[in-house]
C-alpha cells in the first residue's frame, strides 16, 4: 500500500485504529445536516420573533404578522372606538346611558400584547409563526367599581323621586350646606356590578327600581364641612411673594372655590382662572411689571423709549397651594416670580412704521384747586404711563393691565373714588378722568369697542353715556386696534385738562349721537355722615340715556352701527360734620 492509499483513509499512522476513523466519518456525514437544520431552525425563530405568530387576535381584533408597535396601534383605535359606544340602561320606561371611557372602565392594550413577540425556541411557537394558528386572547379590561356605580347613580338621577345628592357651597365667604334626600332609585352599586361582569359583550342592561339611599351620605357632608369648608371660610388666606405679601378675604376666596362628588368623597374644586385672575391683582403691587418700549415724540422728531424687564408671580401650581392652605396653620400659599420681558421691544418699534394722521382728540377738563391736587397727580401719573405707546393691529388694549397696580410707588396718591354713591378717599383716585378720555379718543377714532362701565352715578363734568370708570381688579377699559395699521398714544396735561390724541392711518369716520334723558329716578333719603373722610355731596337724579355710533369706513359703507343704553343710579344727598 502506498502512502496515497494510506492518506485515503484505510490506514491511520501514529497508532489510530482504522475502526475508530470510519466512527468518526460516519457521525460527520449524519451530524453535519443536523446541524445545518437547527441553525436553519433557530433562523427561523430569529426571524419571526418580532412579528406576532399569524392567525392571533385580541379581542376580536387581528393582530396576526404585525409588529408590536403596528398592533398596539391596531389596538387602540379598536378598543377607543369600543370606549366611546354607550352602554344603555333601561330603568322605569327610561332610556338611560353611560360612557365607558368616562365611567372608569379601562381597557390595558400594552399588557394585552405582552408575550406575543420576543425570540422563542419553543416548537409550538415557531410553528405558529410558520403555519398561523396563533392563539386567541381575551381584552384585559379593568373596572374601577366606585367610578362605575357613581356614573350609573348620576344617569339614574334623571328619574323622578329618585335620590338627590346634598350640597356644600362657598358663598360670600360662608359655607352653604344642603342635606341628601333617599327617594325611589336604580340600585346603582348592583347595575354596576353587572356591567363589569357583562362588558364589553354585553352593553345593555335592566334596572329595577327600589328604595334607595342618595349616594352622598349626610356623614360625608358633616365630615368635609367640619375638616374642610369650614377651615377654609374662618380667615383670610396669606400669599407670600419673597418677602412681601398679600391677603385673600374669605369672600374673594369663596368666589374660586366649589365642591365635587366622586361618588365616595367630597372633593375640593378651584377654578384655576379665575384664582389666576385673582392672584394677578391682589399680587399686583408685590412685583415690578415689564414696561413696553414707547415712542417718544418731540419737536417732530420721533425715538424710542427702551422697555425695561419686570417680575411676574407664577400661578401654575396656585389651585394645589391654595387648597393645602385652606387647612393649614399658617394659612400661607408661596408663590415664585419669574422675569417678564415687555411685550412690546425697542426693535419691535424700530420696524414698525406708524402713521402721522390724527386719528381722534378728546380734551376733559377736570376741577382744579387744592381740593383737587391728589386728583390731578393722579390723572398725570396715569396720562404719562399711556404716553408714547404703541398698540399694534389686532391688539387688544386694556387700560387696567397699563395703569396698574396703583400704588405709591408707582406714584400714586390717596384721592376722593366714588365707593357706593358716596365719594370715599382711594388710592388711584380720579383715574377714571383717564379712563373716560381714552374711551371717547377710541370712540371717535372708530376703533372696536371691547369693554367698558359707565359710572354708577353721572358726574356732570363726563358726556352722558359716553364715559368709562375703572376699579382694580374687576373694571377695565378696553378696546381692539382694528384699523389695520398701528396706532400711537399720546397723552398728557394741557392747562386744566386731560388729553388723549391717537395717530395712525385714518380708515374710519364717525358721526354720533346722544338722546335725551328718559326714566328718571328720584334719590333716596339723605345720608349724614362723620369722620375726616367724608366727603359731601348734592342729591341728584337718576335716569337713563342712549348713545349712538355709526363708523364708515373710506368708500363710505357702515362697518360699525352701534347704540348703549346706560342706567345712572340716583345720588343721595351726602352731608358731613
Amino acid at each position: 500500500m502506498t502512502i496515497d492509499e494510506a492518506q485515503a483513509g484505510d490506514v491511520v499512522s501514529e497508532g489510530k485504529q482504522p475502526g475508530k476513523r470510519r466512527g468518526l466519518r460516519k457521525a460527520l456525514w449524519i451530524g453535519g445536516p443536523l446541524v445545518l437544520l437547527a441553525g436553519a431552525y433557530v433562523g427561523v425563530a430569529a426571524w419571526q420573533s418580532g412579528k406576532i405568530p399569524d392567525g392571533t387576535s385580541v379581542g376580536g381584533v387581528s393582530v396576526g404578522g404585525l409588529d408590536r408597535a403596528d398592533a398596539g396601534v391596531k389596538l387602540r383605535a379598536s378598543t377607543k372606538a369600543q370606549l366611546a359606544e354607550p352602554i344603555d340602561i333601561t330603568a322605569a320606561g327610561r332610556d338611560l346611558s353611560i360612557n365607558p371611557a368616562t365611567s372608569g372602565i379601562s381597557i390595558d392594550t400594552s399588557s394585552a400584547l405582552d408575550g406575543l413577540t420576543g425570540f422563542s425556541l419553543k416548537p409550538s411557537t415557531v410553528w405558529q409563526h410558520l403555519a398561523g394558528g396563533g392563539p386567541r386572547r381575551e381584552l384585559p379590561v379593568k373596572f374601577n367599581q366606585q367610578a362605575l356605580q357613581h356614573a350609573v347613580a348620576q344617569a339614574g338621577a334623571v328619574i323622578k323621586g329618585s335620590p338627590v345628592n346634598g350640597s356644600v357651597k362657598y358663598i360670600g365667604g360662608k359655607v352653604v350646606t344642603k342635606e341628601s334626600t333617599p327617594g325611589r332609585g336604580i340600585d346603582a352599586a348592583a347595575v354596576a356590578t353587572h356591567i363589569s361582569q357583562g362588558w364589553p359583550g354585553k352593553t345593555s342592561y335592566v334596572a329595577d327600581l327600589s328604595e334607595q339611599p342618595a349616594p352622598l351620605t349626610d356623614g360625608e357632608i358633616d365630615r368635609y364641612v367640619s375638616a374642610v369648608a369650614n377651615p377654609a371660610m374662618s380667615a383670610p388666606i396669606k400669599v407670600a411673594v419673597g418677602d412681601k405679601s398679600a391677603s385673600l378675604q374669605p369672600a374673594e376666596v369663596s368666589n374660586v372655590l366649589s365642591t365635587d362628588f366622586d361618588g365616595k368623597t367630597l372633593q375640593t374644586k378651584v377654578d384655576e382662572t379665575a384664582l389666576t385672575e385673582l392672584l394677578d391683582s391682589k399680587t399686583a403691587g408685590l412685583v415690578t411689571a415689564p414696561v413696553n418700549a414707547k415712542l417718544s415724540v418731540k419737536d417732530g422728531q420721533t425715538s424710542v423709549i427702551p422697555g425695561k424687564d419686570g417680575t411676574v408671580v407664577e400661578t401654575g401650581n396656585a389651585g394645589k397651594q391654595l387648597i393645602e392652605a385652606l387647612t393649614a396653620a399658617d394659612r400661607t400659599m408661596s408663590l415664585p416670580t419669574k422675569v417678564a420681558k415687555p411685550q412690546v421691544s425697542e426693535a419691535d418699534l424700530k420696524k414698525v412704521t406708524i402713521g402721522n394722521e390724527l386719528m381722534s382728540e378728546f380734551v376733559s377738563p377736570f376741577p382744579t384747586g387744592a381740593s383737587n391736587a391728589a386728583r390731578t397727580e393722579n390723572i398725570r401719573v396715569g396720562l404719562a404711563r399711556l404716553n408714547g405707546i404703541v398698540v399694534a393691529p389686532g391688539e387688544t388694549f386694556s387700560l387696567l393691565d397699563t395703569l396698574r397696580p396703583f400704588t405709591k410707588a408707582n406714584g400714586y396718591v390717596d384721592a376722593p373714588t366714588l365707593q357706593g354713591g358716596i365719594d370715599v378717599p382711594g388710592m388711584g383716585g380720579g383715574i377714571s378722568q383717564v379712563s373716560t378720555t381714552l374711551y371717547n379718543a377710541t370712540f371717535f377714532a372708530g376703533l372696536k369697542l371691547v369693554e367698558h362701565t359707565a359710572h354708577t352715578y353721572w358726574i356732570p363734568r363726563y358726556p352722558m353715556g359716553r364715559e368709562a370708570t375703572m376699579w382694580d381688579p374687576t373694571i377695565d377699559n378696553k378696546w381692539t386696534n382694528d384699523s389695520g395699521h398701528p396706532v400711537r398714544i399720546e397723552a398728557g396735561i394741557e392747562g386744566d385738562a386731560a388729553v388723549i390724541r391717537l395717530y395712525g392711518t385714518k380708515v374710519f369716520s364717525v358721526t354720533s349721537s346722544t338722546s335725551d334723558q328718559f326714566a328718571f329716578v328720584q334719590p333716596g333719603k339723605a345720608k349724614h355722615l362723620t369722620g375726616d373722610k367724608c366727603i359731601a355731596q348734592p342729591p341728584q337724579e337718576g335716569f337713563k340715556v342712549t348713545v349712538t355710533r355709526v363708523v364708515k369706513d373710506r368708500a363710505g359703507k357702515v362697518v360699525k352701527d352701534e347704540s348703549v343704553t346706560t342706567k345712572y343710579e340716583p345720588a343721595v344727598r351726602v352731608t358731613c360734620n
